[in-house]
């Protein structure tokens, strides 16, 4: 497929004139970014600024993916987003704020959760993706289906006061397995438990612009085959050398024997304002038409809180509420069991799909 080249318009040129007489990136370096793909994975503490900045920058298409809603405890770190904003989900919400700062980009959400039954088609198509996840399950994916595509991938976390960063690049430096082989999420502490300051997520969010905007302007990576890692507490930096790993199972000749995963999936998450929350996940986009179900929903006496074109939000057994995005993700807040909040989405799925 042969990609049309998009020039750069007088209103564009002033728009971004100041980052157009840096050396290292130029018209030149201009014209390349408008005429890039990128995917951001993620649109939390991390993503958000990465999406913010990219779209400032004017790279010309951004594929946001994310599969969550926005809660009022992100909202000291996430700025895409506002108090008017909670309980919608983020990819919505982060898409209309981002073409508001830049319609000469095209922003492209994706409300989906991310694991081996959907990372290929989510990242398929573009240059590079971004890490703004907070899970290794997901980025572990992720990782996988980039070294599958040979699209390059920035790996980034943050937490507490830390974090780091590397850029991986598939046959040409370490995948992330190699760095964190068997990496489990029940070992690592997280924002919910231990905190993080917004700060740090500002810091590690710019080096991964920066590594981004260095290769798409075909400029050498600085941290291709080295780990940066960076703490605010006592402003250190260290970069580690990283090599691939030959018994990798993504990269090298080890072998994984992957067991079948039955779906769909549900995850329960940290707990938000005191509530247990369920994210299930169906294994596939199971496209929902939001207004003919919420009226559908109405009719049999459910009580809808919200629906917009990605979401629809409803009060399910009492206190509890259900969001069910247009990509088939359910999020269940308020209920004590995951058997019961899987039960529910069920119900709910047999209704879309016998309508």
């Amino acid at each position: 497929m042969i990609m049309k080249r998009e020039i750069i318009t007088d209103d564009e040129f002033e728009l971004y004139s100041r980052q157009i007489v840096l050396n290292v990136i130029g018209f030149e370096g201009q014209e390349k970014l408008k005429n890039s793909r990128v995917a951001i994975v993620g649109l939390g503490g991390l993503g958000s600024p990465i999406a913010m900045t990219l779209t400032a920058m004017g790279v010309g298409y951004i594929r946001i993916i994310d599969r969550d809603i926005v809660e009022k405890s992100n909202l000291h770190r996430q700025h895409l987003y506002t108090f008017k904003d909670i309980g919608y989900p983020k990819a919505e919400v982060a898409s209309r704020r981002l073409r508001e700062m830049n319609p000469y980009v095209e922003i492209d959400p994706y409300p989906v959760y991310i694991d081996g039954s959907t990372a290929l088609e989510a990242i398929k198509g573009v240059d590079i993706v971004l890490d703004g996840l907070d899970n290794f399950k997901a980025r572990r994916a992720i990782n996988k289906a980039c070294y599958n595509l040979s699209i390059p991938y920035i790996y980034a976390s943050a937490i507490e006061t830390y974090g780091m960063v590397s850029t991986l690049i598939p046959r040409e430096g370490p995948c992330l397995e190699c760095l964190f082989p068997n990496t489990s999420d029940q070992d690592l502490p997280t924002c919910s438990t231990v905190g993080v300051h917004p700060s740090i997520l500002q810091v590690i969010s710019s080096i991964e612009v920066y590594e981004a905007v260095n290769l798409l302007t075909k400029r050498k990576p600085r941290l291709l085959g080295r780990l940066l890692l960076y703490d605010l507490e006592d402003f250190s930096s260290n970069i580690i050398e990283v090599k691939r790993s030959v018994n990798c199972p993504i990269c090298g000749e080890g072998r994984v024997i992957e067991e079948e995963v039955k779906y769909p999936q549900i995850e329960e998450v940290c707990s938000r304002e005191g509530r247990i929350t369920y994210i299930i996940n169906p294994g596939q986009v199971i496209p929902i038409e939001i207004r003919s179900l919420s009226q559908k929903l109405y009719n049999e006496g459910y009580e809808i809180y919200r629906a917009s074109d990605f979401s629809l939000t409803f009060k399910v057994d009492g206190n509890g509420t259900f969001s069910l995005l247009k990509t088939g993700v359910g999020i269940i807040e308020g209920l004590n069991s995951k058997e019961y909040a899987l039960r529910i989405y069920e119900v709910i799925l047999r209704k879309i799909l016998n309508p």
